[in-house]
């Protein structure tokens, strides 16, 4: 499943984290939760994975909740992170004062069951505003996009980094139009989720950088795959895109600066690859660039392109 929402359960009886999966049990490969305690050596460990929620049983805490609260919003990338607090206590100063340390949400026990989802679905949808989702393919952008690098650095596990961009893009836009031009990124888009979604495994994200640049972070055993695949079916199907005369042309015709009529080829696709497997990151800086250098060599290939980098 492409791009799974990571939600935190900080409970030390655990019976906050068996209502979130049962809540949740038939959208469970929409959603990874991931139990803590609340130790700081546990609740560091569980935000390693930058998660999208942070939901905390407040009942028989080991530690004091403000403190555990004011600890999290400590770690940068977890402070637009929506916090859930569960708990008995229904003391109105208490939850004045739970709130004001830039806690989202106060939900008093017991918990009724479908309140307690709706309340988890909207507040993931909130995050994915805040964190610029594409409004032309609804995938996350550049804010998320960073986050999961960062993890992925984290892990310490194998991954790899796909990014993809149209080659003469511009050049269809001014001749059929930033509509036409719109639905041929989100076709794109298309053939990026279709090809994750058949080779990929759980936990592979896909985000779009903005224009016609995405950028795919992907398990490494099946990279290669979902690459190629992309470009497969890109090739396949972009000709819809273009009148019947210019794909028997093969080359669209448009004026230049200089007002005079000049060829261009079709739209291509590249697709380049890099990985921890050779080389291992410890900034996404580093895999941005080692990125923009890898895509840089493909685009001098004619065509659509598959290029991976296996330099150390």
């Amino acid at each position: 499943m492409i791009n799974i929402r990571e939600i935190v359960v900080i409970d030390d009886v655990g019976d906050v984290y068996d209502l979130v999966n049962k809540v949740l049990k038939k959208e469970l490969d929409e959603y990874d939760v991931t139990l803590s305690n609340s130790t700081k050596e546990s609740i560091n460990n569980a935000l390693t994975e930058i998660p999208s929620l942070i939901i905390i049983n407040g009942d028989n805490m080991k530690k004091d909740l403000i403190k555990t609260c004011e600890f999290i919003r400590k770690n940068p990338e977890n402070r637009i992170t929506p916090i859930i607090v569960a708990s008995s206590n229904k003391d109105r100063e208490y939850r004045v004062e739970v709130l004001k340390r830039v806690i989202e949400y106060y939900i008093a026990k017991p918990l009724y069951p479908r309140y307690f989802y709706y309340t988890i679905k909207n507040l993931s949808r909130l995050i994915d505003a805040n964190r610029c989702i594409s409004n032309l393919t609804g995938l996350p952008g550049n804010a998320q996009i960073e986050i999961e690098l960062k993890r992925r650095v984290a892990s310490k596990k194998l991954f790899a980094v796909l990014y993809a961009d149209l080659d003469n893009f511009k050049a269809y836009n001014d001749k059929y139009g930033f509509m036409n031009g719109d639905e041929v990124i989100k076709f794109t888009a298309n053939c990026m989720k279709e090809s994750i979604q058949e080779f990929g495994e759980k936990g592979d994200f896909l985000g779009h950088i903005g224009g016609d640049d995405y950028v795919a972070v992907v398990g490494y055993d099946n990279a290669r795959k979902i690459g190629k695949e992309i470009i497969k079916k890109f090739n396949a199907n972009i000709g819809e895109f273009y009148s019947e005369e210019d794909n028997e042309n093969g080359f669209i015709k448009i004026l230049n600066r200089k007002g005079k009529m000049e060829k261009y080829p079709l739209m291509t696709l590249t697709v380049a690859m890099i990985s921890n497997r050779f080389k291992r990151y410890s900034s996404v800086l580093e895999i941005g660039e080692d990125g923009a250098q890898v895509k840089k060599k493909a685009k001098t290939i004619p065509g659509s392109t598959f290029l991976e980098n296996r330099r150390k």
